[in-house]
């Protein structure tokens, strides 16, 4: 790679829009867990062992480990805009033995899933990187199942990040209810669930 890729992905890393795979390995330096560590936010999803879960931009996959072993009769699928990043994460699965993981390269505003597909669905420090947020809650809100939750964490040092008054005002829009939020060392975790009913 020659000095002008790695003086763009630089400017990708800095600036805003999709996180650089050439710079993945940062988002696996164990000072994160000082911020959020994977046990806490697991904790935070509602999961079940059976639960079906979609991660959107799982990175190399900081969270996924965890959320894969909180799920041992469930499944856990990852969606990434960057195959580059579904090969790094698809990669650390291997190492730690983990099958109940599927991937999919596919664009966050059009998912290409069934209607109430998922139990839950989650993303950290993703969902500013979206061109069209609004799009991506919307076709999240589709494929939850009715009482589905949409957990979206954003942690400090994102230039995406996005204000929570901003992210629940955006994801109520869509028709989801904000019933919790998590304090994060200069950041959030919001969730919200999908209306049991359309009353």
């Amino acid at each position: 790679m020659g000095i002008r890729h790695w003086h763009d992905a630089w400017r990708r890393l800095v600036g805003r829009g999709t996180y650089p795979p050439e710079f993945a390995f940062l988002l696996l330096a164990p000072f994160r867990r000082m911020i959020l560590s994977p046990r806490e936010l697991v904790a935070r999803l509602h999961l079940s062992e059976t639960s079906s879960v979609l991660e959107l931009g799982p990175g190399p996959g900081f969270f996924t480990v965890c959320v894969a072993r909180s799920i041992p009769k469930g499944h856990l699928c990852l969606v990434d805009l960057q195959q580059e990043m579904l090969q790094k994460v698809r990669r650390r699965l291997f190492r730690v033995s983990l099958g109940n993981v599927s991937f999919l390269q596919a664009d966050a505003t059009a998912l290409p899933f069934a209607p109430s597909a998922f139990d839950v669905a989650f993303m950290v420090s993703v969902l500013g990187e979206v061109a069209h947020p609004g799009a991506c809650v919307e076709s999240i809100y589709r494929l939850l199942r009715p009482g589905g939750v949409l957990s979206v964490t954003e942690l400090p040092g994102d230039p995406d990040a996005m204000a929570e008054s901003e992210l629940v005002a955006m994801v109520c829009a869509e028709g989801f209810e904000h019933f919790e939020s998590f304090p994060v060392r200069g950041g959030f975790t919001a969730n919200f669930r999908k209306p049991h009913s359309q009353e």
